[in-house]
């Protein structure tokens, strides 16, 4: 299997698609982490998403011990403020919003986490979904999972050429000669695309962080991602942060390989295996949106409707009640579909 593995490997870096496609990639990754060293972001005007107190670069690093408890406390008192006016006001009859008394509550909740933790860098969301962070290196971070999307377009080509590559070129012939099974020689396929995916994946996520590391400076990564959970504030290391919706992230690439892999098998055709596979990857979030502003509840059981296992966890899907076991188990249970599909197209059909 190895050996089989280790001769898919060999054959797909000879191509010069796929030298291109990974070249590509390497620079993607290195535009994104010096993206907001841009003139457009070097101005005086403060992005809606850095927080306005501050120049929204890491030269609030400079600032000695002082400086940053008096800035910490005063966000502090700001946001408890906020919380104490809207309280008095729901205290006293008058109608205040459930959901913007919470929010004050719980932007009370993380500052005064920030200011107990002296976090000197952090992240948090407002309540519209956007990020809030003093630092250039984390808001940025936030951005990376675009990558992935890269990472699925180049994954597709691959496994959309992998199978039906060799029907056009002829040399399927050569493999089939050989003392091994057609099962053996699909699944060194697939799990070529698949350590494939991993190792970009991993490739990806540490030249990123390198990048920005260099870009921006290492120590924002001594901050937190700051969430309220169940009424306390808790913080999670934003390195850690990073790399969990990167993981989430992961999934769609995993599923459009898949699918695009299955195609290639079944059709023996890479320009419709690549075509099918770049239109679920570039219509699937259109389709699934459309659906749910129509109120069609049959749009959660698409594929495209619970890759997005980022807002699922977060508690924002698509669709009402949308819960991330049963977005796992659905993919899950498409993912099988497809190498069922891919297994019988090799397997049973005439060369």
């Amino acid at each position: 299997m190895f050996k089989l593995i280790g001769n898919e490997y060999s054959k797909l870096f000879s191509r010069k698609t796929t030298q291109l496609l990974l070249l590509l990639l390497l620079l993607a990754t290195i535009g994104l982490a010096f993206f907001f060293h841009l003139p457009l972001f070097n101005s005086s005007d403060s992005y809606e998403t850095v927080a306005s107190s501050s120049s929204g670069t890491e030269a609030a690093a400079e600032e000695n011990t002082m400086s940053l408890e008096e800035t910490l406390h005063a966000r502090t008192e700001e946001a408890k403020l906020n919380y104490s006016q809207l309280k008095a006001q729901s205290d006293n009859g008058t109608p205040v919003d459930p959901s913007e008394l919470e929010d004050a509550h719980n932007a009370y909740l993380i500052a005064q986490y920030i200011e107990d933790h002296q976090l000197e860098s952090s992240l948090t969301f407002d309540s519209y979904g956007y990020p809030v962070t003093d630092s250039y290196l984390i808001r940025t971070l936030c951005q990376a999972p675009m990558l992935v999307t890269l990472l699925a377009l180049v994954m597709i080509v691959v496994a959309g050429g992998i199978i039906a590559n060799e029907f056009s070129q002829g040399t399927i012939k050569f493999l089939l000669i050989n003392p091994v099974r057609r099962g053996k020689i699909l699944w060194s396929k697939y799990l070529c695309c698949l350590s494939l995916l991993a190792g970009l994946f991993f490739l990806l996520f540490g030249l990123e962080t390198l990048f920005l590391g260099f870009s921006y400076g290492f120590s924002a990564y001594g901050g937190q991602y700051v969430q309220v959970i169940n009424g306390v504030a808790t913080g999670t290391p934003i390195l850690l942060y990073g790399f969990q919706q990167f993981l989430l992230a992961s999934v769609n690439p995993l599923l459009m390989m898949t699918m695009a892999f299955a195609i290639s098998s079944l059709f023996r055709s890479s320009a419709l295996s690549i075509a099918l596979g770049l239109g679920g990857l570039m219509g699937g979030s259109i389709i699934t949106q459309i659906l749910s502003q129509l109120g069609v509840d049959g749009g959660r059981y698409l594929p495209f409707s619970n890759t997005n296992l980022a807002d699922i966890a977060a508690g924002t899907p698509y669709f009402p009640n949308q819960s991330l076991t049963f977005a796992v188990v659905t993919l899950i249970v498409y993912m099988v579909v497809f190498l069922l599909i891919a297994y019988d197209g090799f397997t049973r059909r005439e060369v």
